[in-house]
């Protein structure tokens, strides 16, 4: 247990912001007590009094993700001119195969376990407590680096959580989600991914079978209307956006103006690699860089932030048996440190970077953070450099380093020959055996795969899977940087939009 002093943004309804609050983490993982003084709950009077020297948020919550894929960079089809239409469109391009798929399934069949190691790392960085988006395969345990939303259990053994990544088209394929949401289990879904009309069938289809419920989180929503957002309400539903990644493939973003107007609960999630940012951290900027480009701005600067934390804190709160998103008695002790930068507090975690993020708890765990900061609250954390940052960070095994991540991705990058054979052993192992171990920690591919034999899958199971040498590139730096600038620049389906993501840096 511990006591974290600061300005504390709780991100309650009430917007309450305690200038000179403290925050008391008990051992369980829960907040015990916020105070605005010296008032202290019975049990800390030893605890350790850590000194924020910035302001206190609840983590960061990135709703929609493939975390499979994020150790790779933005991916164009260079034969293409115009934006894409449908989601169903990309996936048959002829660079994305090669460029995409195949280098993550083989990472992930090789080196599941780094990957995952790397993807979670990229995410904490920029805040990120919990996130969407584990690949199907090995389940990540509830005590990994950040929350699986996935797969987290809290503690119990529940399945709290359904995903459907590529879109389920008819009321067989959904009629496991339709008993899991009557169930009172959670289900995120893909849905209307893309400008073309013809897509709003698959909201419709969602409302047909009656999963348009309090359980429910729509991931997209491109093509929905007034009329989808009013049933989306209607049912206490949550729509996940995901500007940047809506821009960069179709040109265009959800009609969120609307589904505020009719009192939709909005998200934010950051989505995958090859078509989004580094972290929700960065979605934010992309959320302001929106809100500013209209005639009137849309959101306050408190309802963008909330979109990464007491908003998809909510959409999880009837699934989940703890609030989380917010910092209250009895919530999730997930919580970040954010240099002050601005002086409102709302506007000061939109401007922040990687390099403002001073400390990140989980679960009322130290797992990223200043040295200092670490020293004191995780002794055992390791050495990570983050760009030109010195940080620490606590991957919950003193044998496990960031280094030591990087080589073992590394050595997949260098001899794809060798990966292959022991992607097919660890995919052999997976199949004998139904669970992996860390010899065997295999992540399978949860978006297109058109290289995949699905009648050989079927048959034979994940073996039927096992990847080909393929060159794969070197992973992607876990902060925002020049290259990545460059690369936005040169898309022009955003017509310059995304373009002034470098003022935040």
């Amino acid at each position: 247990m511990f006591v974290l002093r600061g300005t504390v943004v709780t991100l309650r309804p009430d917007g309450e912001v305690l200038s000179r609050g403290a925050v008391y983490v008990g051992d369980d993982g829960l907040i015990a007590a916020v105070t605005p003084g010296d008032d202290e709950p019975p049990g800390f009077e030893n605890a350790p009094r850590i000194a924020a020297g910035g302001v206190i948020y609840p983590g960061l919550i990135d709703l929609h993700n493939h975390l499979m894929y994020n150790s790779l960079p933005l991916w164009t089809e260079p034969a293409r001119k115009v934006p894409w239409t449908s989601h169903n469109q990309w996936g048959g391009a002829p660079t994305y195969s090669d460029t995409i798929s195949k280098p993550a399934r083989l990472l992930g069949a090789a080196a599941g376990r780094a990957l995952l190691r790397y993807v979670e790392t990229r995410a904490i960085v920029g805040g990120t407590t919990s996130i969407q988006g584990n690949p199907r395969g090995a389940v990540p345990p509830d005590d990994d680096l950040i929350r699986n939303v996935d797969s987290e259990k809290l503690g119990t053994r529940e399945d709290f959580i359904r995903v459907s990544t590529l879109v389920a088209d008819s009321t067989e394929a959904l009629a496991s989600y339709v008993t899991a949401v009557q169930q009172g289990r959670g289900f995120i879904a893909h849905t209307a991914e893309g400008t073309d009309p013809k897509l709003r069938k698959e909201f419709q289809l969602l409302d047909d079978v009656g999963v348009v419920k309090r359980q429910l989180v729509a991931i997209h929503g491109g093509a929905l209307t007034a009329e989808d957002f009013a049933n989306l309400q209607g049912g206490g539903s949550s729509l996940v956006w995901s500007p940047f990644s809506n821009y960069w493939l179709y040109g265009a973003t959800a009609d969120v103006t609307t589904a505020k107007a009719k009192g939709v609960r909005l998200c934010i999630g950051s989505d995958w690699g090859p078509s989004g940012t580094r972290n929700v951290l960065w979605e934010l900027k992309v959320a302001d860089l929106w809100n500013q480009a209209q005639p009137q701005q849309v959101f306050t600067d408190e309802e963008l932030v909330r979109m990464a934390t007491s908003n998809p804190g909510e959409a999880l709160s009837g699934v989940w048996p703890h609030p989380v998103g917010r910092i209250e008695k009895g919530a999730l002790a997930d919580l970040i440190v954010v240099g002050r930068g601005q002086d409102d507090v709302h506007r000061n975690l939109i401007a922040a970077t990687e390099a403002d993020i001073r400390l990140v708890v989980v679960g009322g765990r130290a797992r990223y953070g200043l040295r200092a900061l670490m020293s004191t609250l995780a002794p055992a954390a390791t050495r990570i450099s983050v760009g030109r940052l010195s940080r620490a960070i606590d991957y919950g095994d003193p044998t496990v380093t960031w280094k030591s991540v990087v080589a073992d991705l590394e050595k997949v990058r260098k001899n794809p020959e060798r990966a292959a054979e022991r992607a097919v052993d660890a995919l052999t192992a997976l199949a004998a055996d139904g669970v992996a171990g860390e010899d065997s920690f295999v992540l399978l591919p949860d978006m297109p795969a058109p290289e995949v034999d699905v009648d050989a899958r079927r048959r034979n199971g994940p073996v039927a899977e096992a990847p080909a040498p393929v060159k794969v590139p070197p992973p992607e730096p876990l902060t925002t940087g020049p290259s990545w600038f460059d690369a936005v620049d040169a898309n022009p389906f955003h017509q310059g939009l995304l373009s002034g993501l470098r003022d935040y840096a």
